[in-house]
């Protein structure tokens, strides 16, 4: 019944009872009816569907008016029976044609460890792989084990053969890289680079040297010169002495001539320096065990 109306207080008596009994039913029967109220309505009101295997319905909004089902036990048993009876049973996929999806099959006793469910549909055993399958799979010949250990792979793994590589060497990918213009070429299995390395007067960054020389040339050639003179005394009367062959003889010394500088040339050497020792070439670095897998 859906007849709910609301009650005024000033009504008449004969025509308030009537709506209060019809609001009485109305609620009673949870406003049952083929269709939803209308009129009237209130949030968390409900309405039982007589059209829809009585189920019930409460209004969760009015603007915009939303009914909402109200799960009742019928109705989930309903649900769940219709939902088991289309269920069917896991089909498997073939090479030609796609599985389906449903109920697995049962797994048979026995089967409760290392078995796994097929595409095909059938429970298979996990196959059991033996440690050398396995680092055969991982580690296969030519691969590179490496370790901060002193296992010995050879021991550690039965009917695998490995060789220790040699030591102090990097890995360095194979291939072409090129760097400022210039392309470098790694063949594999190629080895190059040192751990020391002495530098070349090519490789040296270009600089220079200063120096400074200072000669001195001494004087050279500095002399004087004897000058001898025969004099006699002057006539009376006169004074001095004049010259003649036979008169007083006196030696005198000019004065010095001839100072006088010399050009010249001079070289100089410039000392060596630094121990020509080779310097450090290797990054930083910590020691592992490197293996090589051979057979």
């Amino acid at each position: 019944m859906q007849e709910f109306n609301k009650l005024a207080t000033t009504e008449a008596v004969n025509v308030y009872l009537p709506k209060l009994d019809n609001n009485v039913q109305s609620v009673a029967s949870n406003f049952s009816g083929t269709s939803f109220p209308t009129s009237n309505l209130l949030v968390g009101m409900v309405c039982t569907r007589t059209d829809d295997n009585n189920n019930r319905y409460q209004l969760i909004s009015d603007n915009p008016v939303t009914w909402q089902l109200l799960p009742s036990k019928s109705y989930v048993d309903g649900a769940v029976s219709d939902a088991v009876g289309k269920i069917t049973t896991y089909t498997g996929a073939t090479s030609t044609a796609n599985g389906t999806g449903g109920l697995v099959p049962a797994p048979t006793k026995g089967q409760q460890d290392s078995y796994y469910l097929s595409a095909d549909g059938t429970w298979k055993q996990v196959q059991q792989r033996s440690i050398k399958q396995v680092i055969d799979i991982v580690h296969p010949v030519g691969s590179i084990w490496e370790t901060t250990t002193t296992d010995d792979p050879n021991t550690l793994w039965a009917g695998t053969t490995w060789v220790k590589m040699d030591g102090g060497r990097v890995l360095v990918s194979a291939g072409t890289y090129t760097e400022s213009g210039t392309t470098y070429t790694y063949n594999l299995g190629d080895t190059g680079g040192e751990a020391k390395h002495q530098l070349t007067t090519g490789e040296l960054a270009i600089h220079n040297h200063s120096a400074s020389v200072s000669v001195t040339i001494g004087y050279n050639g500095q002399h004087n010169h004897n000058l001898t003179l025969t004099t006699s005394p002057a006539s009376s009367g006169s004074p001095g002495y004049y010259g003649t062959t036979g008169g007083k003889t006196e030696t005198n010394t000019t004065s010095t001539n001839g100072n006088h500088t010399h050009s010249a040339s001079a070289s100089a050497s410039i000392g060596n320096t630094g121990g020509n020792i080779a310097h450090e070439n290797r990054m930083p670095y910590t020691v592992i065990n490197r293996w090589k897998r051979t057979a």
